[in-house]
């Protein structure tokens, strides 16, 4: 065969390999499950980030992150771009991974971080929150790394999410196909707070006219070693955050009584009043006036709660913080 025939052959074995490979990446993106894809299309579509929501369900539910790009907007007099990229069951060990990935790309002026992504991570919960932590994005060194420390056994399938989406394709429909071109299906800004209109029944337990308590209750040690590594990726790149703690009765295992406790750990050992700030509204809840009403269940602000809890950061982030906070002047 001359040098000329084997080059054709090297040409059409690297064409049909990199046909199959884009085939494949295809199929993986088609068949996986899609409860977190929106925010990435939505997240990777954006043009400018000034200030970046991380959490889960309670910042997802609880911050309208179109309300504060208006409002912050207006008090600049410039445009102030807010995302919202909080993923329900989001931990603090799955946070750093998950926030480094995203900082590959924005630079935010300022992260926000809601405090419930210290509740304590429960293993029987590892698989499906590592799956919507870590499927949407591409293979990478840190998406690896993210998966070896966060899943504890059996993680070829996090390594390449085909394995564990094969057999999806009898639950296929069409949103799964659309999700993948219609921009219409991206969520603007990411988790825009719950529409949720209906409320729980006040049991009459006093719940919410409680004192806080001033105990500490400490962080895992894991929590502690991936938050601090937040905190590291985060003075490198010049980025301030403020830790900000939603109001709710229970979820899980966790109740606010407990939540507080924690929040006053971090209070005590990594908040500075300078590049780490704190509001903690399970404080406040007889300045934010907030009982059952403003929750559709014990863990997650309802519509009317919601309103509250962002009419609350925007009022701390516009009178409590110098605003080059959040719009990167002079930094």
């Amino acid at each position: 065969m001359t040098k000329r025939e084997w080059g054709k052959v090297i040409v059409k074995t690297m064409t049909f390999l990199l046909i199959g490979a884009l085939l494949f990446h295809l199929c993986g993106r088609v068949l996986m499950e899609k409860s977190a894809y929106p925010q990435y299309r939505s997240w990777r579509s954006q043009k400018n980030v000034d200030i970046l929501i991380l959490g889960n369900s309670h910042a997802a539910n609880g911050l309208r992150a179109v309300d504060m790009t208006e409002a912050l907007s207006e008090a600049a007099g410039g445009t102030v771009d807010v995302f919202n990229y909080a993923v329900a069951g989001m931990r603090m060990e799955q946070m750093y991974f998950f926030a480094k990935e995203l900082l590959k790309t924005r630079t935010p002026d300022l992260v926000v971080l809601e405090t419930y992504a210290f509740c304590p991570l429960e293993d029987r919960h590892r698989e499906v929150l590592a799956r919507m932590a870590f499927d949407v994005f591409p293979l990478s060194a840190n998406k690896l790394e993210g998966i070896n420390y966060c899943v504890l056994e059996d993680r070829s399938s996090y390594y390449i999410p085909f394995i564990k989406y094969h057999t999806r394709w009898k639950e296929l429909e069409g949103k799964d196909f659309r999700l993948l071109v219609d921009s219409a299906l991206w969520p603007e800004r990411g988790s825009n707070g719950i529409v949720q209109e209906t409320s729980l029944e006040d049991p009459g337990d006093g719940w919410f006219e409680q004192t806080p308590s001033e105990a500490l209750r400490a962080v895992t040690p894991d929590e502690a070693e991936c938050f601090e590594a937040l905190l590291a990726l985060l003075a490198e790149k010049d980025i301030p955050l403020v830790l900000v703690s939603l109001p709710f009765k229970r979820q899980m295992d966790l109740d606010s009584v407990e939540i507080v406790k924690i929040n006053n750990y971090l209070r005590e050992n990594y908040v500075n009043g300078d590049t780490v700030k704190f509001l903690d509204m399970n404080r406040m809840w007889d300045e934010l006036d907030f009982d059952y009403s403003d929750l559709f269940d014990e863990g997650h602000v309802n519509a009317a709660g919601a309103d509250k809890v962002t009419a609350c950061l925007l009022d701390y982030l516009k009178t409590d913080c110098d605003p080059a906070l959040w719009t990167g002047e002079g930094r």
